[in-house]
């Protein structure tokens, strides 16, 4: 059995274990907080970084309700560093939620990151490794021509982990989508067997936005294969072939087969919606 493994799962479930004990409206996290990097696979150029808060015990404390900012710098350049709102995100709904901003990463090294709540001090500063190259496909890359399976040769069950699929995603290959000429939004999660637990949430809020792009190919790639048997659960060669460390990844690739937006993990409708925009 081959499964995904990555910081970002341990991140996000242990974020998302027990009960937010920030109370309602206040402006700082409680004695012993600390924040910690949500994002695995950070790469010279512009890159959107995650940041996670968490109490000592692990339990989530990332908040609608506070806000903070998130500044990071290269290890050595503390006189230069980049200060940016972290805009709030749930990762799942009314559960458990990150912070997230957009950096421009000029070198690779080691990064400090800052996180200041409002009106009150900053938590431990901790580093994000920034690699030269990114695994998987970067802005301005082709994307990966994976024959990935459709319903017209499979049931969605075998195909698909998600209790409640919306067939379009399934009409189209990885291959046949982006050299269709039309924009395509890929999808890789497995709701049934997310190591995040964002698996589903994050392919939902892809599903919301689909009736609003009509001329857009929306396509879903389960993780695994063996689908009936947890057991024997094998990567998707897709996975392989767009080097994915974790789960989930949502790519926007434009008319002539170039990704120009990337996201992982937590994704907004929004963020997909002004990717695809252009």
């Amino acid at each position: 059995m081959r499964r995904l493994t990555a910081l970002i799962g341990l991140v996000l479930v242990a974020s998302a274990c027990g009960g937010n004990d920030t109370p309602a409206g206040s402006g700082s996290f409680p004695d012993g907080a600390f924040a910690f990097s949500a994002s695995s696979n950070l790469a010279v150029g512009t890159e959107r970084l995650l940041v996670a808060v968490a109490n000592p015990d692990g339990s989530r404390l990332a908040s609608p309700t506070i806000s903070v900012t998130i500044s990071v710098w290269l290890e050595g350049r503390e006189d230069q560093p980049q200060e940016l709102p972290g805009d709030f995100t749930w990762a799942i709904p009314d559960v458990s939620g990150l912070y997230r901003a957009t950096f421009q990463f000029d070198q690779a090294g080691l990064w400090e990151v800052r996180v200041t709540p409002q009106d009150a001090a900053p938590l431990a500063d901790f580093t994000v490794q920034v690699n030269p190259d990114a695994t998987t496909p970067g802005v301005g890359d082709p994307a990966p021509l994976s024959n990935t399976p459709v319903v017209a040769d499979h049931p969605i069950a075998e195909i698909s982990s998600d209790p409640d699929p919306d067939p379009r995603f399934y009409e189209l290959s990885v291959k046949d989508a982006v050299t269709s000429g039309r924009p395509t939004v890929v999808v890789f999660s497995t709701p049934k067997f997310c190591q995040t637990a964002i698996c589903g949430p994050t392919l939902d809020r892809v599903k919301e936005i689909a009736d609003d792009h009509p001329d857009v190919n929306f396509v879903h790639v389960e993780i695994y294969t063996n689908l009936d048997d947890p057991a024997t659960l094998e990567l998707v060669p897709a996975v392989v072939e767009w080097g994915l460390p974790s789960e989930p990844w949502v790519f926007v690739v434009d008319g002539s087969g170039i990704v120009t937006a990337r996201f992982e993990g937590v994704v907004t409708p929004e963020e997909i919606s002004a990717a695809l925009a252009g």
